[in-house]
């Protein structure tokens, strides 16, 4: 049996629970070569059907062309197949490579499963492409580990069976098979950095040193040992922490380089995107100055917040909204805040017959509000009832007051105005405030 026959078969059979395999099939040289094989590899693999996805970015004039092409290919080895369109656009400014890529793996995930495995043909010289991307990039050992041989991905895994084949093991398949493939040509491209060092940099290299992807291969290798240890070091650290938060007095125990080991790898569990290396050492800075109470950085779409001696991760910003009229058992809040209700109970909440006989309105907080809380004395300060009990200061001006006839009466479902309230006995509301999405203490 070929090498890269048995090569693909080995790695399909040691991944468990699988029934079903996707092929990413672009209908290169690479791609093909993986697609024709595991059609040759039915019948050893009974139990596991296949499928071929094309991804159509629609960047050539071309990919159309391509896409019937690589229909007639499946047909003919009688193999399922499906093209995808998506629309790559850069938002986080990395370039259109990778936003073609973030595009094509999320049109991929729609059709992996935990029974999936996918199956993409990178091979030994894209990883060495990879790593020194990586390298001009700056990145550390996790960046250098380049591609992984398995991976989860979407409940399922990503395979990568080629990884430790090299291209021209590929191309002598290709060529033995006489398969007929589609040629891009943008990947004669320089202006993008992968084609730049494929086009003229690796293969002056490999000049002096042939064996390059070999070497570099096992470099990655050797990157991903140690970023393995690594992340269960910053696991372990990260034991005790509580998921949605990390409190400070587990970092300023560490040294620096602990520190940063740590942060990042909270960062990564909550799938936020590596810091650069300036906004790493401003998150250190907020742990090392007590003074500062409260602080904000961003994060691409996300922010990390200091608030109570702790980071949190906030993930969407919920403009105030101005007036809503409580029409109703049930008002629906706008964004992630929820709704609000009340119920009706005897001797607690909102007066009964105040209620039905005002117009109730809900509004956020302009400043200045205070109310009377049951059990203490005087009228106290919205801000600082809101300080007195933590609730965080990025959501303190979304909570919903509730006016009856424009006179503050409750705060959600916090606090009611103690004037208000009914006599023992006698029937009342009671606010209630259902927001899921929307953590705020």
């Amino acid at each position: 049996m070929n090498k890269l026959v048995s090569c693909v078969e080995q790695h399909i059979r040691s991944v468990p629970a699988i029934n079903h395999v996707v092929v990413a099939y672009s209908g290169g040289v690479d791609s093909h070569v993986l697609l024709h094989i595991c059609a040759q590899l039915r019948p050893q693999l009974k139990d596991i059907t296949f499928q071929a996805v094309y991804i159509d970015h629609g960047l050539h004039e071309n990919s159309s062309r391509w896409s019937a092409h690589c229909k007639q290919v499946a047909l003919k080895l009688d193999i399922e197949y499906i093209s995808q369109k998506v629309f790559a656009k850069d938002i986080n400014g990395d370039g259109p490579e990778q936003a073609a890529r973030l595009a094509r793996y999320k049109a991929l995930s729609k059709y992996i499963d935990k029974q999936t495995l996918l199956l993409t043909a990178q091979h030994q010289d894209d990883q060495a492409e990879t790593l020194l991307l990586q390298l001009l990039r700056g990145s550390g050992v996790k960046g250098l580990s380049s591609m992984p041989l398995l991976s989860k991905f979407e409940g399922g895994y990503l395979l990568r069976p080629f990884l430790d084949c090299s291209k021209q093991s590929i191309s002598d398949y290709a060529a033995t098979h006489t398969l007929s493939w589609v040629e891009d040509p943008s990947n004669l491209d320089v202006s993008y950095d992968r084609n730049f060092l494929r086009q003229s940099v690796i293969p002056l290299i490999k000049q002096r040193w042939p064996a390059f992807s070999k070497t570099t291969s096992r470099s990655a290798a050797h990157c991903a040992e140690a970023s393995t240890i690594l992340t269960d070091l910053a696991s372990t650290l990260l034991q005790d922490a509580l998921v949605d938060k990390l409190e400070l007095s587990l970092l300023v125990t560490l040294n620096d380089e602990t520190q940063r080991l740590v942060i990042r790898q909270w960062l990564a569990d909550h799938k936020i995107r590596m810091p650069s290396e300036k906004v790493l050492e401003e998150i250190q800075r907020l742990v090392v100055q007590p003074l500062v109470k409260s602080a904000c950085i961003k994060l691409g779409d996300q922010q990390l917040r200091l608030f109570d001696a702790c980071f949190f991760i906030v993930t969407q910003e919920i403009e105030a909204f101005p007036f809503i009229d409580w029409i109703g058992n049930k008002v629906m809040l706008p964004a992630c805040m929820g709704d609000l209700s009340f119920i009706e109970v005897t001797g607690a909440g909102i007066d009964k017959e105040l209620w039905e006989s005002s117009r109730i309105s809900i509004r956020c907080r302009q400043g200045g509000e205070s109310l009377k809380v049951a059990g203490r004395l005087g009228h106290k300060k919205l801000k600082k009832l809101l300080y007195e009990n933590k609730i965080f200061p990025w959501v303190r001006n979304i909570i919903p007051l509730i006016y009856l006839d424009g006179q503050l009466v409750a705060v959600a479902d916090l606090w009611v105005d103690e004037n208000y309230l009914v006599m023992e006995g006698e029937k009342g509301y009671l606010p209630q405030w259902n927001h899921p999405d929307l953590r705020i203490q």
